[in-house]
Order: structure tokens, then C-alpha cells, then sequence
């Protein structure tokens, strides 16, 4: 009995000393302390966001759209309605009765505008330049959420590493007090053991944070081509709410939001288009002007004449109409796309208006429990400096309050992070 008694003594012996080295490696492998953000007045939300506006892979489509535009416009000025064509014809009788018979005969052919055809290439024309601004607002919307993500993602990163840090500090201060009780004969070795692998987890925690927050800087400065955060980064509401649901869901998104207006441009563009199917496969007036010279035989001379003709279509009504009604359809999809994109806006503004507001009341009940768990941490931990409870006990209520303090700041955070969302969903760039 005696025997088996020592060989599992020794077994856990040896554990406890593979643990105690394991942690030792461990901590030699990552020793990074805590590193503190960097930020900078002369960094603002406005510079990052034209920045990021400036790169944005979208710009370089605008050049094509001035560029279509200014062709659509060409075609409008142009003097006729298509390309002007030169006919030249002959006719001789060598190969016949040779006789000496000879026709010489050239026009030009110019095709003519259709009443108001003209007028509606122009107005596409005005639509069309109309809509690169919008194109514009568009894309800076756009660059704004792009930074807004990315510099609250570093917040919500930095808060969650910041936690992790302090735990791990803390864990690393019960354990020296460990330590010296368990020399001092006043707590067991194995509790030794526990307090070193509580130290090696909450280590291993920092680490994986401190990684996602490097994930999260690296972002930050290949999209923004910045070292450091703007200082002054949170935001206000630009809208009056009140704190209730009813009013929340009558809160609705101003027609001047960026992308509702992109469509809105996009609407008139194609009804001008509409305008224009009319005329698709219609056949415009041709007139031709041209010189005749002709001879009937050897003896002759040659009779010079000009020649005026003009061609006209009749009944061309039928072949026009598949292009006005593809012209109806895409318009009516754009009108649609475009109510549904106002639904979903004021949806999503309603969602987190909901959102923010729950969040609000949910932090007053967190910082109520944040408090009392400090409480119960501060008897727990007495309790355990005079030995009524064990370090397992101990270590349940410092995870409970720690879960219960980090989970106040993340809200904090994420009520700030949500006004961001909001002001985002209504259309408002940085």
C-alpha cells in the first residue's frame, strides 16, 4: 500500500514538474507586452475617408462614364444623324454593242434627324453627366464605411486585448501569492500547479488577441496608408430619435441618401433612353445629292445634269416597338430595385436604432452586475486569504468577474460602434 502510495506520489511529482516547465517555455516564447495605440490630430475621419476614396478600385470607372457621356454628347451636336455615304457608279457597252455608250454618275447621302431625336440624344447627354456626381457621393459613402469598419474593428480588437492583458496580469499575481503560501506550508503544491496553468491559459488568450488586433492594424494601414488612428474618431447621431420602438420604425432615410439619389439618376437616365428606343430601328430621311454625266455613243458628247432625291420610310411603328418595351422593362426593374432599396435602408435603420437602444439599457443592468460581481470578488478573495475556500473557487469568481467587466466595456463600445452604423445607414460620409 505503502509502495503504490509512493509511485503515485512521484507520478504527480513529475506531472507538477512537466507543467512548471511547460509553462516556463511557454512564457519564453511570448514575452510582448502590452502595446498602446498610437493616435494623431493631424489624422481625421475626413482624410482617411478621402484616402480610401482616392483608391477606391470604383474610381476608375468614372473615366468611362465622362467618357460615354462626352460620346453621347458628340453624337447629339453632330450636324446629321449618321455618317454621310459616297456613291459612284459607271456603265459602259464595251462588253456589248461597243458603241461608246458611256454613264457617269456620283452622290453623297446624308441621313437626317427625325423631330426630336436630336432633342433626345441631348437630354440623355445632361443625364448622363448627372449621374457622375452621384457615382461620386456614392463611392465616398462607400469609403466611409470602409472606415468605419476598419478603425472600430481596431477599437473592439484593442478593448478585447486590453482585457486579456489585465486577466493575464491578474492570474499572473495570484500566482506569486500562490507561490508564497505554498512555501510558506500554508497551501498544497498542486494548487501551485493550478495557478500556473490558470497564468499559461490567460497568456495563450493575450496572445491570440494581440494577434487579431495586428490583423486588424495591418488592414488599417493598407487601405488607409496610415501609421496611426485619428484622435478624434467617435461620432454623434445626426438624427433626432426618441428612446421608444414606435418612433424608431416612422425614423426613415432622406431622399438625398447617396445610393437612393445614384438611382435616382439612374431612373432619369434610362427614362431618357426610353425616349430614344422611339427611334431605335426607325429609318431616318436620306437625302442625296449627286452629278450625272452620260453619252449615248462615240458621236455624242456628254450631258452633265445634278440630281436631288430624298428617301422616306412609311409604317417603320412596328419595328420599333421590342426596343421600347426592353427601354420599359429595364426602367421598371430600376424603379423597383430602387423602392427596395429605400425598404431595406429603413430597415436597417430601424434595426439599429432598436439595436442601440437595447444596447443602452442593457449597459445599465451590466454596470449594475460589473459592481456587484466586484463585490463578490473582493469576499471571495478575502475568503480565500483566510483559507475558507480553495483556489478552484477562487479562479470561478475572478472569470465571473472579469466576463462581467468586459463584457460592460464591449458595450460601451458597441454603443458607440452602433451610432457609427446609424449615421452610416442614413447616408451620411465622413
Amino acid at each position: 500500500m505503502n509502495k503504490s502510495l509512493s509511485i503515485i506520489m512521484s507520478f504527480r511529482n513529475k506531472i507538477a514538474l512537466l507543467l512548471l516547465a511547460t509553462g516556463a517555455v511557454f512564457s519564453s516564447v511570448v514575452t510582448a507586452e502590452l502595446v498602446p495605440l498610437e493616435y494623431s490630430p493631424d489624422v481625421t475621419l475626413s482624410s482617411l475617408t478621402e484616402y480610401v476614396y482616392e483608391h477606391h478600385p470604383k474610381r476608375h470607372n468614372e473615366l468611362a462614364r465622362q467618357q460615354q457621356a462626352n460620346a453621347n454628347t458628340a453624337l447629339a451636336e453632330s450636324t446629321f444623324a449618321g455618317a454621310k455615304t459616297v456613291n459612284l457608279r459607271h456603265q459602259n457597252d464595251f462588253v456589248g454593242s461597243s458603241d461608246g455608250l458611256q454613264e457617269w454618275e456620283a452622290s453623297v447621302d446624308v441621313p437626317l434627324w427625325l423631330s426630336g431625336q436630336k432633342q433626345t440624344q441631348l437630354q440623355l447627354s445632361d443625364k448622363l453627366l448627372a449621374e457622375l456626381p452621384a457615382y461620386q457621393q456614392q463611392i465616398r459613402l462607400e469609403a466611409s464605411q470602409i472606415v468605419r469598419e476598419l478603425i472600430w474593428h481596431i477599437i473592439r480588437t484593442n478593448n478585447a486585448t486590453q482585457q486579456a492583458y489585465q486577466v493575464w496580469q491578474t492570474a499572473k499575481k495570484l500566482e506569486r501569492d500562490v507561490i508564497a503560501r505554498v512555501k510558506a506550508g500554508e497551501l498544497a503544491g498542486t494548487e501551485q500547479l493550478l495557478a500556473n496553468t490558470n497564468v499559461i491559459e490567460m497568456h495563450s488568450q493575450y496572445v491570440l488577441a494581440q494577434a487579431e488586433l495586428e490583423h486588424a492594424l495591418t488592414s488599417y494601414r493598407r487601405y488607409t496608408g496610415e501609421q496611426t488612428l485619428p484622435k478624434e474618431f467617435e461620432e454623434s447621431l445626426t438624427i433626432n430619435v426618441a428612446t421608444n420602438e414606435q418612433h424608431h420604425s416612422t425614423t426613415e432615410v432622406m431622399p438625398g441618401h447617396p445610393s437612393l439619389k445614384m438611382w435616382d439618376q439612374r431612373i432619369d437616365t434610362l427614362r431618357a433612353k426610353q425616349e430614344i428606343a422611339h427611334f431605335d430601328r426607325a429609318v431616318n430621311p436620306v437625302v442625296s445629292v449627286g452629278v450625272r454625266s452620260e453619252r449615248g455613243d462615240r458621236t455624242e458628247k456628254f450631258n452633265n445634269s445634278i440630281g436631288v432625291g430624298i428617301s422616306l420610310a412609311f409604317d417603320d411603328t412596328v419595328y420599333r416597338k421590342p426596343a421600347v418595351a426592353d427601354a420599359a422593362r429595364e426602367l421598371a426593374n430600376a424603379e423597383m430595385a430602387r423602392l427596395q432599396l429605400e425598404r431595406d435602408l429603413n430597415i436597417t435603420v430601424f434595426t439599429q436604432l432598436h439595436d442601440l437602444e437595447t444596447k443602452r439599457q442593457q449597459l445599465k443592468l451590466v454596470i449594475e452586475q460589473d459592481t456587484t460581481t466586484k463585490q463578490y470578488l473582493a469576499l471571495q478573495q478575502r475568503a480565500f486569504d483566510l483559507g475558507e475556500i480553495d483556489l478552484v473557487s477562487l479562479l470561478r469568481t475572478q472569470a465571473l468577474a472579469n466576463e462581467s467587466h468586459n463584457r460592460k466595456l464591449a458595450i460601451e463600445i458597441e454603443i458607440k460602434y452602433l451610432i457609427a452604423t446609424v449615421n452610416q445607414a442614413i447616408g451620411v460620409a465622413l
